[in-house]
């Protein structure tokens, strides 16, 4: 059975497909500012090769998309992440315009979750901003693991922005400006994960999920182990996907 799950996030738009509950296509393409649009095109764009029996959407521009079955991206993320690991309860998702945590039980069930959704701060879009500002490669990123952070006091997008632009003109390095913003993002996770219980291992998905300062500097802010999905950003498609087939367990 051909199935297909679709994650029409506020950045990106994720196509999962499976035949027989494995993976046999998988790609990510820019959403733009119409999801309902990207998600049709990139379906189009795959039928010559595959027709799925059944899609499935999920994600920030789901509502808008009745063509196929909806569920909520908090299912799906459940559900994608106890496919790799079924034995971690918490999930931390970190995505373009908002930031989840989510506790599932041993079947990959939602047991409760928190989102913050109010505001941009501490997520994709708040770290995207930021990264423009410092005018800083991608391949920089890293190098904010040896750099000594500075303190960042402010989480929100604008007066964030603001801050570092008044430490760079102060002659602060660029590199312990980042790093002193993955601080202060990690410090803020780590309590947001921390109202839903004191975990000893977190799945962390989504784009934030990428940079590997953040990643270790949430472990040292949690004291708990952070493992990361191969592909973290696919997480929910492939969530949405295993939910076409309402008979398919998570799997390792």
């Amino acid at each position: 059975m051909i199935v297909a799950g679709l994650d029409l996030g506020s950045v990106n738009t994720k196509l999962v497909i499976l035949d027989d509950d494995k993976p046999v296509f998988k790609t990510t393409v820019p959403t733009r500012f119409d999801p309902v649009s990207t998600g049709r095109e990139l379906l189009k764009s795959i039928r010559r090769e595959y027709e799925p029996e059944e899609i499935v959407v999920t994600g920030y521009g789901r509502v808008s998309f009745p063509e196929s079955r909806v569920i909520t991206e908090i299912t799906c993320q459940a559900r994608g992440c106890h496919y790799f690991y079924p034995e971690i309860p918490f999930v931390l998702d970190l995505g373009g315009q908002d930031a989840k945590v989510i506790k599932k039980n041993s079947q990959g069930k939602v047991v409760s979750f928190v989102m913050n959704d109010k505001c941009a701060a501490g997520t994709g879009r708040f770290l995207d901003v930021i990264f423009k500002g410092l005018d800083l490669a991608p391949a920089d990123i890293d190098s904010a693991l040896d750099a000594e952070p500075v303190t960042i006091n402010s989480m929100c997008t604008v007066f964030a922005e603001s801050e570092v632009i008044t430490l760079l003109a102060k002659g602060t390095p660029k590199l312990s400006v980042l790093a002193g913003l993955f601080k202060s993002t990690a410090t803020r996770l780590a309590r947001f994960i921390e109202t839903q219980g004191q975990p000893e291992v977190v799945i962390f998905t989504g784009g934030g999920a990428y940079y590997r300062p953040l990643v270790y500097l949430l472990e040292k802010q949690l004291s708990a182990k952070v493992v990361v999905p191969p592909e973290p950003e696919l997480t929910a498609a492939l969530g949405a996907a295993l939910s076409a087939n309402t008979d398919s367990p998570g799997r390792t």
